[in-house]
């Protein structure tokens, strides 16, 4: 602001000059004095001298810039870069050249409008187990202010294509190099950054340039590569679904054992208590011999009174005993008689 301030006053010196070149041609022409133009003439020109002297001797430095100063006499960089802010030099011996200090960013990529060079741009390498690869990169940076004479005497203006692009794609390249194509195909591509990062940042520090980060955009693999891959996961898929039912089938088959398990238990508790309930019955038969034909009895109806057996049977039931013993809880009941030979 304070430079275009100066310049407008320069400018102005300079109409003052020219209204008092005009004042002097008017005076020639009638044959009158021409001081008081003479006079406008000196004073615009001295104004316009002054202040484009000034002008030219005061430099502003913007935010996220540096200058760096130069004598044109001694052919020297000035020791320390101008920091932001107005600094005075000297007209005609010293020159600055202003230097951007913000980020920057450099792409190489395979998509023709993406990369900073249009068309394919993208870094193809071979991995460590011959594989070839494609890598888009973008790496961000920006110059050291500290070390902005560095650049402007190795560099200038040449530091993009002479340093930052071929650093990138190189070292890019040789990072590839040191990876199996399996691990860069997992995903995790930290190590791969890191090393990219790693092997960029020791190049171009000692050249002024400060590494903010290196981002990949996108990595590409060869169609063979690709087929493999799809090959091995549609495997890798069947061998797991057969795993799964084998697992099944194992399952069931468990299902089935523990069911036949169970069916034994039952039947071996099953035989358990009727074996107990045959031992109970038989000690009450040894204790009641007449309780079977009671039992037989009870399932008759109330108003019989004899019954009709067969010739071969070797008992007649005495209802009468039967039904007085059914009145004491099963006391002592006569024995059976032997039933004769007729009905």
């Amino acid at each position: 602001m304070i430079i275009l301030v100066l310049n407008v006053l320069a400018i102005a010196g300079l109409a003052i000059a020219g209204f008092g070149i005009f004042m002097i041609a008017q005076a020639v022409s009638r044959n009158d004095p021409a001081r008081v133009g003479v006079m406008l003439t000196a004073i615009g020109v001295v104004i316009a001298a002054v202040f484009f002297i000034l002008g030219a001797g005061v430099v502003e430095i913007q935010p996220q810039e540096v200058g760096v100063v130069f004598n044109v006499l001694s052919g020297e960089l000035a020791e320390m870069p101008l920091d932001p802010g107005l600094h005075i030099i000297i007209p005609g011996v010293q020159e600055v050249t202003i230097y951007s200090t913000a980020q920057q960013e450099y792409t190489v990529s395979g998509v023709p409008a993406e990369g900073a060079v249009r068309g394919d741009d993208a870094v193809v390498a071979l991995t460590q187990d011959g594989q070839e690869v494609s890598l888009d990169v973008t790496m961000i940076f920006s110059i050291d202010p500290a070390k902005a004479n560095i650049i402007h005497r190795r560099w200038q203006e040449r530091y993009v294509n002479g340093l930052i692009r071929p650093t990138l794609r190189s070292e890019a390249r040789a990072s590839l190099t040191e990876f199996r194509v399996e691990e860069i195909y997992a995903g995790d591509r930290t190590l791969l950054v890191r090393s990219i990062e790693e092997s960029i940042r020791r190049l171009i520090e000692p050249e002024g340039f400060q590494l903010t980060n290196i981002l990949i955009r996108n990595i590409r693999f060869s169609p063979e590569y690709v087929a493999s891959i799809e090959r091995k996961q549609v495997a890798q898929q069947e061998a797991l679904e057969a795993e799964f039912r084998v697992e099944q089938k194992r399952q069931e088959a468990d299902q089935v054992r523990e069911l036949a398990r169970g069916d034994a238990d039952a039947a071996v508790t099953r035989a358990t208590g009727e074996a107990e309930a045959l031992r109970l019955i038989n000690e009450q038969l040894a204790q009641n011999p007449l309780l079977l034909q009671w039992r037989y009895i009870e399932q008759l109806g109330d108003d019989v009174q004899i019954i009709v057996i067969p010739s071969n049977s070797p008992f007649l039931f005495d209802l009468e005993s039967l039904i007085g013993s059914t009145q004491t809880g099963l006391a002592p009941v006569p024995s059976p008689e032997p039933a004769p030979g007729g009905n």
